[in-house]
């Protein structure tokens, strides 16, 4: 192996669950899954497992042949996201994108939580000492 060779890492300990409906599932379809679905585990970095559904659509619109859709569980409540497209390697990076953007969200939010609870006890905190002063004073 010279020092060029590109090894190829697993980027989420998360299981993975793909399944294909009325397609094909081929290695490089299931490396873009793994590849597209691992990077979220920056953002959810909490996650316990992700099940993907990707389906071929047949008789529909004729932009809208594929869809991909994504379930993500992690303690609380899942996140949901689907796309659909005329390509299907499209319609994965959609979803991944959306679910990206929802992860993004729910880490803010749990951030904002904690810092808020901080305060709230700080707070607390800083008004009980200064009582504790006034009936040390009387």
């Amino acid at each position: 192996m010279n020092r060029f060779t590109i090894m190829k890492t697993n980027t989420t300990t998360v299981p993975i669950h793909i399944t294909p409906h009325h397609l094909t599932l081929t290695p490089a379809l299931a490396g873009c899954v793994h590849g597209n679905v691992g990077k979220l585990s920056q953002y959810a970095h909490d996650a316990l497992a992700a099940h993907v559904v990707l389906r071929r659509h047949h008789g529909t619109a004729e932009g809208k042949q594929f869809s991909a859709s994504l379930r993500l569980a992690i303690p609380g409540r899942d996140l949901h996201a689907s796309a659909t497209h005329a390509d299907l390697y499209s319609a994965i990076t959609k979803m991944t994108r959306r679910l990206a953007r929802l992860s993004r969200k729910r880490k803010t939010r749990r951030v904002r939580a904690a810092r808020n609870l901080r305060r709230t006890r700080l707070m607390k905190r800083t008004v009980l000492m200064a009582q504790s002063r006034e009936e040390d004073s009387l």
